[in-house]
């Protein structure tokens, strides 16, 4: 409860520090003569200070979730959901030239919290555009409560980390985060999460009705 403390706490105090930093890098950039040098150098300072930013934000909202801080709930229709995110994660991973293919019912309602909802959905799909080989597969299902991604891939995860927060497979772009965030919101609705390896493909699966 001490750690859950610590890390909530610590979060939110970094907020506003690495919001000034963000702005004067930004500042920097707009309004000084750089040398190119100069210019590399803060890039890669706003880059890491993205990242670092991206990081505290995923776990000050574990540490919410965790703490039992979302309280509301409204029906959710996780098939649109599902329809919306793959849309924008197809655009922003179009040139893996990766197909996609899907099985989902007209509606599926689940009530939680709406933010949550997608966070849960939108992890998962990120994940699997993430790690899977340019011209893969990913295989998206909804069927007797249960939702299933699926992707091509070459040998099994390591299943006693894989939640793990931080443990990442060294793909750049990963924080180590996103599935840990999705086995804190399943442990907090009390949905079963699932991963196993099988045909050359990795599955996750959430069992919303049980």
């Amino acid at each position: 409860e001490r750690q859950k403390q610590f890390i909530g706490n610590a979060s939110h105090e970094l907020q506003t520090p690495l919001a000034v930093l963000g702005t004067r890098i930004e500042w920097m950039i707009d309004n000084t003569q750089l040398t190119e040098e100069q210019f590399t150098e803060l890039t890669k300072m706003r880059q890491s200070l993205h990242r670092l930013s991206r990081l505290n934000r995923t776990l000050l909202l574990i540490s919410k979730i965790e703490n039992a801080q979302f309280n509301e709930k409204h029906d959710v229709d996780i098939a649109e959901l599902i329809e919306n995110e793959l849309e924008i994660y197809k655009e922003i991973y179009a040139g893996k030239e990766i197909v996609c293919s899907t099985a989902l019912p007209a509606r599926f309602i689940v009530s939680m919290d709406e933010s949550l909802a997608t966070t849960l959905v939108t992890n998962l799909i990120k994940n699997a555009f993430l790690h899977t080989a340019d011209g893969g597969t990913i295989d998206i299902s909804l069927q007797d409560g249960t939702l299933t991604v699926s992707n091509s891939g070459e040998e099994a995860l390591d299943t006693t980390r894989l939640f793990d927060r931080f443990y990442t497979s060294g793909k750049s772009g990963s924080t180590g985060l996103g599935l840990a965030l999705v086995k804190s919101i399943a442990e907090f609705y009390r949905f079963k999460l699932e991963y196993n390896f099988a045909g050359g493909r990795h599955h996750f699966a959430v069992v919303f009705m049980q």
